[in-house]
């Protein structure tokens, strides 16, 4: 691993007109690739909202999976792993508490109604989905569909066929690994793309969490996200192969998103990118409010689009690589209350603020 980092650090400047990784491509069922596993996002041309990558194998030296600015990493933080996070008590999860496993997904004691197995597609308008378990993926192609109290394997997607299904709703329902696969490998996101509200959601034990994106398509509107947790992990050796930069929240030619009230622990993440993750790649930007964020290079970052508030905001100390923000300041409208502090992830509880972000940048 050491010699690796050190290969990225020599290989920066011969590489600085490429563009870091941490975007994964859209899915479709036009055929388009789910994932990536190499780090130069490129857009074809006359392609919207796409990107293309190059697999490491194929060029002559590594690609930085961070900025050329940044200094290489120190050695891993991960904690020790467990299959699933601790259950927090039961409980109200609203401030000034922070969203659980305990307080998001399916309730506790829950059982299946209906069970799919694979994927299951909506195609009628208005559709209600609820206590059910889904083995592979919900593939939204029908307006205005809920999904309530509901476990799935796979995820939740509205952006078939080039274009975006909305708007969806999805409360307390929770993207999981089966049983018996302790982290998954599955570089898919867990939700996305555009045109919906996540409330409630939990993710664990996955790579990539929320996706907003695919603003040029036919249905795209705002996202909200909020009320919400991920717990996130990369299997074992999965870095040295394929080092897939998970998010917790990532956006890529995204519509304007609304993003509050969430935790998102990406500490068991080696290769990460960042729980919140919308750089300057034709987003739209939006509200970030009251999350708590933990693990990434950076745990916030913000350098695309606009950014009228981003307040109360605690990043856990100690747990991103290089530092708690990478925001452009100038893109931000009001930034208060912000800090880093110590925290107890089983309670939901900030413990102590132990510095305030005064400066957004």
């Amino acid at each position: 691993m050491k010699h690796r980092r050190a290969a990225i650090v020599l290989s920066v400047f011969a590489v600085a007109v490429l563009t870091t990784a941490g975007f994964g491509w859209y899915s479709s069922s036009s055929g388009r690739p789910l994932t990536t596993t190499g780090h130069l996002p490129l857009a074809p041309a006359g392609t919207p909202g796409f990107e293309q990558s190059i697999p490491p194998s194929a060029l002559t030296i590594p690609a930085p999976s961070v900025p050329p600015s940044v200094s290489p990493p120190p050695a891993s933080r991960k904690p020790p792993k467990s299959a699933t996070p601790k259950a927090a008590p039961k409980g109200d999860c609203a401030l000034p508490a922070y969203p659980t496993a305990g307080c998001t997904g399916v309730p506790a004691g829950w059982s299946p109604q209906k069970t799919v197995q694979g994927d299951l597609t909506v195609t009628k308008a208005g559709t209600v989905i609820s206590d059910h378990l889904v083995t592979g993926t919900i593939l939204v192609k029908a307006a205005d569909v809920t999904i309530r109290r509901s476990r799935i394997y796979g995820g939740v997607d509205n952006f078939l066929a080039d274009r975006i299904y909305g708007h969806l709703t999805i409360e307390d329902t929770e993207v999981v690994n089966k049983p018996g696969e302790s982290v998954s490998s599955n570089e898919q996101y867990a939700f996305g793309v555009a045109d919906y509200t996540c409330r409630r959601c939990k993710v664990v034990n996955r790579i990539e969490g929320w996706r907003i994106g695919a603003n040029s398509f036919a249905g795209a509107g705002k996202v909200v996200i909020e009320d919400s947790y991920a717990q996130l992990a990369v299997p074992d050796g999965m870095c040295e192969s394929v080092d897939p930069h998970g998010d917790g929240i990532q956006g890529y030619g995204a519509p304007t998103a609304v993003i509050r009230h969430n935790t998102i622990d990406q500490r068991r993440d080696d290769c990460p990118t960042s729980p919140i993750f919308i750089p300057d790649q034709d987003n739209a930007g939006g509200t970030i409010e009251d999350n708590v964020l933990a693990g990434g290079g950076y745990a916030l970052r913000l350098t695309g689009g606009s950014f009228p508030s981003v307040t109360g905001n605690k990043i856990v100390k100690g747990s991103p690589v290089y530092g708690p923000v990478e925001v452009d300041c100038a893109k931000v409208g009001e930034w208060a209350d912000n800090a880093v502090v110590t925290y107890d992830f089983d309670r939901g509880v900030v413990l102590k603020e132990t510095k305030k972000l005064q400066d957004c940048g």
